[in-house]
């Protein structure tokens, strides 16, 4: 499984992060593969009766995969990584997984006194962005030969 973008998106849809792991690509793909899948995200949330905050596989498109994750804020987390061949099962755990690390610095970072970021404000911290850059790394795996 490789991550190819993560991003943030505010309740109204408008782009709070992007973070393009994937040289070969341009970042307006992945915005609108974010984008494509607010209207699923909406739908998920209406039938969503557990509280859990990840939404799981949204979309596939071509031999990419979209998961999401909603903030108690309304805010979406979207991950964007490859199609595999390995347990879809183990991908949803560790892609949960890596939604609840990106949660957790969102939190520490918008939860800092220090920091001066409103509810509409791009996320352009470079610590945020290191560490956002970090877990997509370590999340990310060599396709099996």
């Amino acid at each position: 499984m490789k991550i190819h973008c993560i991003a943030i998106l505010s309740r109204q849809g408008n782009p709070l992060y992007l973070g393009n792991f994937d040289q070969q690509q341009e970042d307006v793909k992945y915005h609108y593969l974010a984008h494509t899948s607010c209207d699923v995200i909406e739908e998920r949330m209406e039938q969503n009766k557990t509280g859990d905050l990840f939404l799981g596989l949204l979309q596939t498109v071509g031999d990419m995969v979209v998961y999401g994750y909603v903030l108690n804020t309304g805010k979406r987390i979207i991950i964007v990584s490859s199609v595999t061949a390995d347990s879809s099962m183990a991908r949803t755990a560790e892609i949960k997984e890596l939604c609840q690390a990106i949660h957790g610095a969102y939190i520490s970072l918008v939860c800092n006194p220090f920091n001066d970021i409103g509810d509409e404000d791009r996320l352009t911290c470079s610590k945020f962005d290191s560490l956002v850059s970090q877990l997509a790394r370590t999340y990310s795996k060599p396709s099996p030969a």
